[in-house]
């Protein structure tokens, strides 16, 4: 009985641990949103290169009240893009229209951006510039989502 009365306290500590880890978070955490990414902004400006060697990235959008997400980053016609799948059912993409100032972490360094979302570029020519940098895309490019929205990065 002493053991189950440890165990209560112990499970109860640690819900209360993650919901005050919840609320004080920064960074997102896998497919949990955050708050204001954490990190120095890059002196250097966003360019293409700038998403090379890594295969996730954040992007906060809403700067007033900060909301960010992991996301892919890839390059297509010289410029850096960002996925959101679904994309009409997430907050995100709906933040980045009514105010497309955006800061996209890669790695430890923060870029500011402006993401206009690409609604012109054709399907094939998205997933041939994303299998580039992910091949197990090109194997799944048939089963990729319709609710696709894309957008393009640009630096502030």
């Amino acid at each position: 009985m002493r053991f189950l009365k440890y165990l209560g306290y112990a499970l109860a500590t640690l819900v209360v641990a993650a919901a005050i880890a919840y609320l004080l978070r920064s960074d997102p955490i896998g497919p949990i949103a955050g708050k204001a990414l954490s990190g120095p902004v890059a002196s250097a400006s966003l360019d293409a290169s700038s998403c090379d060697g890594h295969m996730l990235t954040a992007i906060e959008s809403r700067p007033d009240d900060p909301h960010s997400v992991t996301t892919l980053c890839f390059v297509m016609h010289d410029h850096i893009y960002v996925p959101a799948a679904n994309g009409s059912e997430k907050a995100w993409p709906q933040y980045v229209l009514d105010d497309s100032r955006v800061r996209l972490k890669v790695g430890e360094q923060i870029f500011l951006a402006h993401a206009q979302r690409d609604t012109t570029t054709p399907r094939e020519t998205v997933i041939a510039a994303i299998s580039e940098k992910y091949a197990q895309m090109a194997e799944r490019a048939s089963d990729a989502p319709d609710d696709v929205w894309l957008f393009k990065l640009t630096p502030r």
